[in-house]
This record gives C-alpha cells, sequence and structure tokens, in this order.
C-alpha cells in the first residue's frame, strides 16, 4: 500500500531566514516544546530536532509534540518542521501522520540521494557542507534532490565540536569571507550557522546568505522568545521583510530521443479543482488552491473558471495532485477537472495560442 503523506508540501514555501536547530540536550534542562513556543513567538521560521543521543521513539514521541506546538502556535502552513540524521525516525513519524517536513543529513549520514527516493518529491531535503569542495560535489547530485544547504560552523561550538570552521577561516572576518564565497559559488540557498551570535547576523546579512541557523544562541538562552527576536530584528534590519530559501523545483529538459520516457514533453492544461458542500461562495478555497498553483514554478494563468498552466507534463501532474490534496487533507469532497494538450516540438503554447489569435484579428480588422 502507498503512503501519502496527510499535509501539504512545504517544500516549494519554506523560509531560511531564522533556522531554530535543537534538542534535550541543549534547553538547560527545559523542554525541548517550550523553547520552541517561545522561538515561534520570537520569529522563527524553521525547526530542526537533533537529538544525537535519543533512540527512534523517542525522537518519534520528541517531533510529535513539536508539530504539536508549531500547529497550536498556528504556524503548520509556515514553520516546517525537520528532524536531523535520523531518516528511519522521519519516515517512521510522517507513516504515523505527524507533520515532519523532511530531514537535514551531513555529508556522512544517509546519503541525500536516498533520502529524496525514501521521502519522495513533496519532502525537504538539506544537506551540510563548509567546503568549496563540498560545494562542487553537492552541485554535482542530480537536480532535484537537495533543497538547500547548511554551512558552518562560523565559530568553534560545544553543540557540534565534531564541525570544522568553515573554509578552515583563521577569525571572524575569515569566517565571514568564506560564507560570502560558498554563498557566491552554491547552487542552492545558503543558511549559515555554528557558533553564530547576535554580532554575526548582520554581516551575514550582507552575504547572500539565505538565513542563519542557531542552537545556544536561542535554546541556552535565559529568554528563548528575547533572544529570537533579537536574532530576527538584526537580520531584517539589513535584509527586510523578505523570505529567504527553497530553491525551485527543476523542470525537465530535452534529453534527445534515446529515451522518451526522460523527454521534455511539453503540456497544455486547463485546470479547475473546488470543493463541494461548503456554500456557494468559493473564492476563499479556490484561492488556496491558487497558492500551490502559483508556487510551483510553472507557467500559469487565472481566469475565471480555471487556470491555465504550461510545463513538463509530469510537473504538471505532479502540481495537480498537490492542488487537489489541499482541499482534500481538510476534509472537502474535491472536484478536479483537468484537460491537457500534450504537442511534441512546441513551447510557450499558453501565450504564443493567444497572440496567435490576436493577430488573426488584427489582420481581419
Amino acid at each position: 500500500m502507498t503512503f501519502r503523506f496527510p499535509y501539504a508540501s512545504m517544500r516549494d514555501s519554506f523560509d531560511l531566514s531564522a533556522y531554530l536547530v535543537l534538542g534535550p540536550d541543549d534547553t538547560n534542562g527545559r523542554p525541548v516544546t517550550e523553547v520552541v513556543r517561545q522561538a515561534l513567538d520570537g520569529g522563527a521560521t524553521i525547526v530542526q530536532l537533533r537529538a544525537k543521543h535519543a533512540d527512534a521513539g523517542e525522537i518519534i514521541d520528541m517531533a510529535r509534540d513539536i508539530a504539536d506546538v508549531i500547529a497550536e502556535a498556528g504556524k503548520s502552513d509556515t514553520v516546517p518542521l525537520l528532524i536531523d540524521d535520523r531518516l528511519d525516525a522521519v519516515l517512521a513519524a510522517r507513516g504515523l501522520g505527524i507533520k515532519v517536513d523532511g530531514v537535514h543529513v551531513g555529508q556522512t549520514d544517509v546519503p541525500a540521494e536516498s533520502c529524496r527516493r525514501l521521502l519522495g518529491p513533496d519532502a525537504i531535503v538539506g544537506l551540510s557542507a563548509n567546503t568549496t569542495e563540498l560545494f562542487d560535489i553537492i552541485d554535482g547530485l542530480p537536480a532535484g534532490v537537495v533543497d538547500y544547504i547548511g554551512a558552518g560552523a562560523v565559530h568553534p561550538t560545544g553543540t557540534k565540536p565534531e564541525a570544522t570552521l568553515i573554509e578552515k577561516a583563521d577569525d571572524d572576518a575569515g569566517s565571514i569571507a568564506a560564507i560570502a564565497r560558498l554563498c557566491e559559488v552554491s547552487a542552492y540557498p545558503v543558511v549559515v550557522g555554528g557558533g553564530v551570535k547576535l554580532a554575526d547576523i548582520a554581516p551575514l546579512a550582507r552575504t547572500k546568505a539565505a538565513g542563519w541557523f542557531v542552537v545556544s544562541a536561542i535554546a541556552g538562552a535565559d529568554d528563548p522568545r528575547l533572544a529570537t527576536e533579537r536574532l530576527v530584528e538584526a537580520w531584517r534590519s539589513v535584509r527586510g521583510e523578505g523570505r529567504h530559501g527553497h530553491a525551485p523545483r527543476p523542470q525537465a529538459t530535452p534529453r534527445g530521443e534515446d529515451n522518451p520516457a526522460e523527454r521534455y514533453v511539453n503540456t497544455l492544461a486547463q485546470l479547475t479543482i473546488w470543493p463541494t458542500g461548503v456554500g456557494e461562495e468559493l473564492s476563499e478555497y479556490v484561492a488556496q488552491v491558487i497558492d500551490v498553483i502559483r508556487d510551483s514554478g510553472l507557467d500559469n494563468s487565472t481566469h475565471a473558471m480555471s487556470t491555465d498552466i504550461e510545463g513538463d507534463y509530469d510537473a504538471v501532474l505532479a502540481m495537480v495532485k498537490r492542488a487537489a490534496f489541499v482541499l482534500y487533507d481538510h476534509g472537502y469532497r474535491t472536484q478536479v477537472s483537468l484537460q491537457m494538450d500534450m504537442r511534441p516540438g512546441f513551447d510557450h503554447q499558453m501565450k504564443g495560442k493567444v497572440d496567435l489569435v490576436n493577430e488573426i484579428l488584427r489582420q481581419k480588422r
């Protein structure tokens, strides 16, 4: 039986700018959930559970509790929960219906390609690196495996003593310069951490980093909410309110005639998705569907009765599934109307067809 994760994917919408990493060893004896609750109040945008000394059952229980706290804060649609390293716990938690949105792994953990294959296309997969050589390796991965890179350590850190300083930098200025270089060469969004403190945030924000991650600066703070607020404010004072993160999902490209299953198949689709039994006014529900379509990266144009979409056949079908389950997962009986035109050798039909009709009409005048 195929398992379907009962929540909308956050892979196309997560924000790396304020990334909290923590586990029971990091909170000075306080419940992990209490620190997460305060960090969410302070503006944390993503949470990673890292419990190196816990077994899978304990990690799953902690993940459930954290997911509940995120839901209670009303942020299940905006703040994803990841688990560090333990792909087994991620799979088990998702199988139990716990909202764990993905996994973060290091270079010596379960390979990122295995994580993507087992978790499927809707999960978030992050990967650690701290040198340009490792970035070169990551850039060699197939498109669509990794969503972001975690780079560090910026400073020596007691929470991850095995991490080497980024690019073997000798001082703070060297670390920031090294980070700037890594962000310049990376094909993926980079979130930076490892001993990061408040004074580092503004210099980091002046690089092309997508955000910062911390452990002790929040989890070990006397007031985690205030600590988070100060870090977030320091970042936004340079970068503003914009969201930072997630690499666009790769679109298929032509690969020749030798393997038709791998060719780009241009598809023009007309899609309408709506719930039944919710009353006469459907705009609120349709807006949820349109949000998924517009986040997909596919060309699209919304009209009064439907939305036109253009892209590779597989990408269009995957997006239709995500959009339909936005309403289905809320318990609504969901209707889907889909027409598709697959036309070999053509592209940009959505605009081109309209332009052709307009040109014919212009010539008749």
